[in-house]
């Protein structure tokens, strides 16, 4: 500016950038209207949660009350208490649904804004030369801890809530953080890959994960007339629930793996019947051929337990399939290893909990063969 000459700025406030700046009653009227379309737009989302309420879960509306007094009824069609709105803000990785209260989120969203922008921020004040390098390291550190901050919170708030509920309600959801079970709820629900879940089916998942009485249960077992419980439904061997869930998830695992393996066979028998004895033979699941060697065949056998019956009540879950995979390796695996094939047991929980050994074993599993067309020669970690 040239002396002599003198400039006067008189600022009421203006959006910018996204935001606003000048005086607070700008900024105030600025995110008062924010708030009321938000809350428009909740309503009208609770609305579309009657018929198509797995797609909304992705988009993560906030208006805390909106989600309160419409949303979350809408989409459990029924009524909640205060500690299942509060568990369902947490991430999903904590047995939440991601849905985020931003009057809780907006001052550590704020600092890792700032800490992530602050290279951009001295480069713009002339304090510094901008590099491109230290930027995205900013950026990369912020995120790192802002994500560890609030983890920590979360395990806080878990543990509070966990601290209101029945056993057997804190039993599930702590089954839902240690078996990693949330990842139906962040996958695009798309129709190509059969994602898309119908919304009774959407919100049967979201009442067992939180273990809440589904909705529109019948009154009688159609298979042995007694009263129908979701205990009943996981246990009733008459009604061909149990088998059904067996084999819905061996098939599933076979037809993964048929795009991998050309060779996959269900019911695979490992020793004939014999009429002249009362052996009544061997089969497993499947058998695919070159899992874990070439031309070496591997067996699998899936059973799914109901980890929170009654007679399992006083074990953990990982213990209980454990338990279960070891009796199954004594029962097959002689024979298997006889026939020079190798034996994998499949337990797995009714809410796909998996034993830790199994999820360290299909995570070798050759996923990168469906572009590549190679099959890698792996270990038979589960075996």
């Amino acid at each position: 500016m040239r002396p002599g000459y003198s400039l006067v700025i008189w600022v009421n406030g203006h959006r910018f950038l996204g935001g606003v700046i000048g005086d607070c009653m700008t900024a105030d009227d600025f995110v008062r209207k924010k708030v009321v379309m938000w809350v428009d737009c909740v309503e009208k989302l609770s609305k579309a949660a009657t018929k198509s309420p797995q797609p909304l879960i992705l988009l993560s509306p906030n208006p805390i009350n909106a989600i309160l007094k419409a949303f979350y009824p809408a989409l459990f069609e029924g009524d909640l208490s205060d500690a299942e709105c509060k568990l369902f803000s947490l991430p999903t990785r904590f047995a939440g649904l991601g849905i985020n209260n931003p009057t809780e989120t907006a001052s550590s969203s704020y600092h890792t804004s700032t800490q992530g922008t602050k290279v951009v921020v001295e480069a713009t004040k002339g304090c510094g030369e901008f590099s491109s390098a230290c930027h995205l390291d900013a950026i990369s550190k912020a995120r790192h801890e802002s994500r560890k901050a609030l983890d920590e919170i979360a395990k806080q708030k878990l543990d509070a809530i966990l601290a209101t509920l029945s056993p057997g309600r804190q039993r599930a959801i702590m089954r839902v953080v240690e078996g990693k079970t949330s990842s139906w709820l962040t996958t695009l629900p798309l129709q190509s890959c059969h994602f898309d879940l119908a919304p009774v089916q959407f919100r049967d998942g979201l009442a067992l994960r939180y273990l809440r009485h589904p909705s529109n249960l019948p009154a009688k077992c159609d298979g042995c007339g007694a009263d129908f419980t979701l205990q009943h439904a996981l246990d009733c061997k008459k009604g061909g629930l149990v088998i059904l869930r067996h084999n819905e998830i061996r098939d599933c695992i076979g037809d993964l793996a048929s795009q991998v393996w050309p060779q996959v066979i269900k019911e695979c028998i490992v020793n004939e019947a014999t009429a002249t004895s009362s052996d009544p033979g061997l089969r497993l699941d499947l058998g695919i051929r070159g899992v874990w060697q070439p031309q070496v065949e591997a067996l699998f056998d899936v059973r799914v337990i109901d980890t929170d019956a009654p007679s399992h009540c006083h074990r953990a879950p990982n213990a209980i399939l454990e338990s279960s995979s070891q009796e199954k390796k004594r029962m097959y695996k002689k024979a298997v290893e006889d026939r020079r094939g190798t034996f994998t047991p499949f337990e797995l929980s009714w809410m796909n909990y998996f034993t830790k050994r199994l999820v360290t074993s299909l995570s070798t599993w050759p996923l990168l063969c469906l572009q590549s067309g190679t099959k890698p020669i792996l270990s038979p970690a589960a075996t």
